[in-house]
């Protein structure tokens, strides 16, 4: 297989071998559409930060923690009496 510039090469050799005003216009609609498409695969593309920083996630996606008062309040609510190990176990059964 050629490598990306011989076939770049051969290829204008090629356009410059076409006579019918036709097939041009028809070349031009292709050379367009390629490059919509790879402008469009340009302007989505979204740069990665070099370190992850969760605090930026939460803030980017407006996380907003559970309440503590309310989750205290269930906690009592729910009023569990089995030891956490008990509770553990019937987990991983």
């Amino acid at each position: 297989m050629h490598d990306l510039t011989e076939r770049k090469r051969e290829l204008i050799q090629e356009v410059s071998q076409i006579r019918e005003e036709r097939d041009v216009a028809q070349l031009e609609n292709v050379v367009r559409q390629i490059r919509e498409r790879q402008d469009g695969l340009r302007s989505n593309r979204k740069t990665l930060p070099k370190k992850f920083d969760p605090d930026a996630v939460k803030h980017r996606k407006n996380f907003k923690g559970q309440d503590r008062e309310t989750f205290m309040r269930l906690i009592r609510e729910i009023n569990v009496q089995e030891p956490v190990e008990d509770l553990i176990a019937m987990l991983s059964k």
